[in-house]
C-alpha cells in the first residue's frame, strides 16, 4: 500500500509519541512497584523491630520484678523451708503460695512459678493447687538454678496448657552463694498483644504456636481461611530453625493475594508471628497513580495525534504541491509554476522547481530547431558524462534533399511575411510527412530541407516520403496559385554522422560524398521531380515496385565518371 507523506508523518509523531509515553508508563511504573515493594519490606521490618522493643522492655520488667522478689527476705524463708527433706510438705507449698499471692498484688503478671533448688514447683500463682511438678529441664529454668544471668537476645517463651508465654527466670539467693529456688515471671501472649503490634497500621498479626493461630487481628473470614493455610511449612521451618525473620512473599488468603513475612516470637517454643497486608490495599496507590497516568497518556496520545495531523498538514502541503506539480509535468504541462510558501529547504526546493521548469520551457523551444537524430545524440550525452566531443561515427543512412523551384521569383514581388508564410507551409508538410515515414529533419537551409532516414528500410521509407512530398505540394498548389514547385534528390551510402563546428558552438549532422550526391541530385531535379540513383532502385524489394521514368547519364561536379540516374514517377 501506497502511503504519501503526510500519512507517513502522521504515523511516525503518532508512533513515536506513543513509543515515548509507553516508555515513560513503563519506568513510572516500574519504579512505583519498586518503591512500594521497597515500603512493604520497610513496614515489616518496622513491625518486627516495634515487636523486638516490646519484647525487650517486657523481659526487663519481668527480670526486674523476679529479681525483686527473689531478694525479699520472708519470701526467701519461705522458699527455703522444709528444702532438706524430699517431698513438697503443704506447709511449705501453702507457705510459698501465701508470698506468691501476697507478690502477685504488686506484679501484674500472667505466670507466676517458683521453684526449689532442685527444680520442683513450689507454686502457681494461676493454679494454686499444683504443686511438685519437675521444671528443672527448662532451659531457662536450669540457666537460673546454675546462677547464669538471663539470655537477653531473644524472648525466653514457655507453652503452658496450650498458653504461649514469655517469662523471665531469676534465682532466689539465700546469700550471696547459696541458691535456693527460681522465679518464674510470664506474660502470655494474646490478641492484646497482637492488636498492640498491629496499631494503627494496615498490617495485620498472626501469633502461631506449631502450626496453631492462638491470636490474630484478621477478621473472621480470614481467621477460618488461615487454618488451612498449607504455604507457610518452608517459611516457618526456616524462621523455627534460624531464629531469624523471613524475605517478604505472597501468598493467598480467603481469595485476597497478600504480601506477607514471618519472624520468631522467641526461643524455646515453635512460635513464630505471620505480619499480613492486603496487596490490593498497598497497591491501591500505584492503581490510581496508573490510572491517572493512564489518562494523562492518552490526553497527551490525543493532543499529540492532533498536533501530528496539523504538523503534518503543514510540513506535508507544500511536498504535495510540488508532487502534484511533478505529475502535471510529467504530463506535458510545463505552464506549471509553484508558490514558495517559506524560505526553509522546502521553499528553495519549490524555487528550483520553477527555475527547471524555465529551463524545460527553453529546451523544449530548442528541441523545435534541431532534428530528432539530434535529439536522440543529446539523450546519450546527457546519459554519460555530459562532455560531448568534436567528429562522428560513419554510417549507412538515406538522405533526402528537397528544394523550393521558383522560390526567388515568387519573393521578388511578395513581403517578407508572405514569403516566410509560404516557406512555412511547404517546409511544415515536408517536416510532418518526414517524421510520417520515420526520418529526421536535419537542416533547413533557406528554402532547402535535409532529412535523414536511418534503419532498417531506410531507403524505401526515404522514397515513399519523396513521393508523398509531391503529392502533397499538388494538392497545396491546387488551392495556391503560387507558381512554386518542389525538386528532391535522395541517395544512400555510407557517410559520417557527427558533431561539426567548434567546442562552444556545433552542429550534428552528416558528411560525405553520399551527401553531395544527393545535393546534387537535388539541384538537377525540376520542379515536380525525384531524382534517385538507377542502381538504388534496383536494390529495392521487388514486391513493392517503383514506377521510374526516363534513365539518363549525368555527370556531377565532384564526381569523376558519369552516373545513371532514374526519375521516380507517383502519378
Amino acid at each position: 500500500m501506497q502511503l504519501n507523506i503526510q500519512t507517513k508523518l502522521f504515523l511516525l509523531l503518532a508512533g513515536l509519541a506513543g513509543g515515548v509515553l509507553f516508555a515513560v508508563l513503563l519506568v513510572i511504573n516500574q519504579t512505583l512497584s519498586d518503591t512500594i515493594q521497597r515500603k512493604i519490606i520497610f513496614d515489616f521490618r518496622q513491625t518486627q523491630a516495634i515487636f523486638q522493643r516490646e519484647q525487650r522492655l517486657r523481659y526487663e520488667n519481668l527480670v526486674n520484678l523476679a529479681t525483686l522478689i527473689g531478694e525479699n527476705e520472708i519470701f526467701k524463708r519461705n522458699v527455703d523451708l522444709e528444702s532438706n527433706l524430699d517431698t513438697i510438705s503443704m506447709l511449705r507449698h501453702a507457705s510459698v503460695l501465701q508470698s506468691v499471692r501476697e507478690f502477685a498484688n504488686l506484679a501484674p503478671v500472667d505466670l507466676f512459678i517458683v521453684t526449689d533448688r532442685r527444680g520442683r514447683m513450689l507454686a502457681r500463682l494461676d493454679q494454686p493447687d499444683r504443686y511438685g511438678d519437675d521444671l528443672s529441664a527448662q532451659p531457662s529454668v536450669k540457666r537460673a538454678l546454675s546462677g547464669e544471668p538471663p539470655i537477653d537476645s531473644l524472648a525466653q517463651l514457655w507453652n503452658l496448657d496450650d498458653n504461649l508465654y514469655q517469662i523471665a527466670a531469676s534465682p532466689v539467693f539465700l546469700n550471696q552463694t547459696n541458691i535456693v529456688g527460681v522465679v518464674v515471671l510470664g506474660q502470655r501472649l494474646t490478641e492484646l498483644e497482637a492488636r498492640d503490634l498491629k496499631g494503627t497500621t494496615s498490617i495485620d498479626i498472626t501469633f502461631f504456636l506449631n502450626q496453631t493461630p492462638i491470636a490474630t487481628t484478621l477478621d473472621s473470614t480470614r481467621r477460618i481461611a488461615l487454618q488451612k493455610v498449607a504455604s507457610l511449612g518452608t517459611e516457618r521451618e526456616m524462621i523455627v530453625r534460624g531464629g531469624k525473620a523471613s524475605d517478604s512473599f505472597e501468598m493467598n488468603l480467603a481469595g485476597d493475594d497478600i504480601f506477607a513475612f514471618l519472624a520468631p516470637l522467641g526461643n524455646g517454643e515453635p512460635a513464630y508471628y505471620l505480619a499480613t497486608v492486603k496487596k490490593s490495599q498497598e497497591l491501591q496507590i500505584l492503581t490510581t497513580i496508573q490510572r491517572s497516568l493512564l489518562i494523562a497518556a492518552l490526553l497527551s496520545l490525543v493532543v499529540t495525534i492532533v498536533l501530528a495531523v496539523l504538523l503534518g498538514r503543514v510540513f506535508s502541503r507544500p511536498v504535495l504541491v510540488l508532487a502534484d506539480a511533478m505529475q502535471r509535468v510529467r504530463k506535458g504541462d510545463l505552464a506549471i509554476s509553484v508558490k514558495p510558501a517559506s524560505q526553509d529547504e522546502i521553499g528553495q526546493l519549490a524555487t528550483a522547481f520553477n527555475e527547471m521548469i524555465v529551463g524545460l520551457r527553453e529546451r523544449f523551444q530548442l528541441a523545435r530547431y534541431v532534428g530528432s537524430h539530434t535529439l536522440e545524440m543529446v539523450r546519450q550525452a546527457a546519459g554519460g558524462d555530459m562532455q560531448t566531443a568534436l567528429g562522428g561515427t560513419r554510417q549507412d543512412l538515406a538522405v533526402l534533399f528537397s528544394d523550393i523551384r521558383g522560390f526567388t521569383a515568387f519573393s521578388e514581388n511578395r513581403s517578407p511575411e508572405a514569403v516566410i508564410e509560404m516557406l512555412n507551409k511547404y517546409l511544415g508538410f515536408q517536416a510532418e510527412l518526414v517524421a510520417k515515414f520515420g526520418g529526421s529533419v536535419d537542416k533547413y537551409v533557406g528554402d532547402e530541407m535535409v532529412a535523414l532516414f536511418s534503419g532498417k528500410d531506410a531507403l524505401q521509407r526515404a522514397l515513399d516520403c519523396a513521393i508523398a512530398i509531391q503529392r502533397k505540394a499538388k494538392e497545396v498548389q491546387q488551392k495556391d496559385p503560387a507558381p512554386v514547385a518542389i525538386g528532391i534528390g535522395i541517395n544512400y551510402g555510407s557517410m559520417v554522422l557527427g558533431n561539426m563546428g567548434a567546442q562552444d558552438r556545433m552542429d550534428y549532422t552528416v558528411i560525405g560524398s553520399s551527401v553531395n550526391l544527393c545535393a546534387r541530385l537535388c539541384s538537377s531535379a525540376k520542379g515536380g521531380q525525384i531524382l534517385i540513383r538507377q542502381e538504388l532502385l534496383q536494390s529495392l524489394p521487388a514486391e513493392k515496385p517503383v514506377k521510374k521514368g526516363e534513365i539518363k547519364q549525368m555527370m556531377f561536379k565532384g564526381f569523376s565518371t558519369q552516373l545513371d540516374i532514374a526519375e521516380v514517377l507517383y502519378d
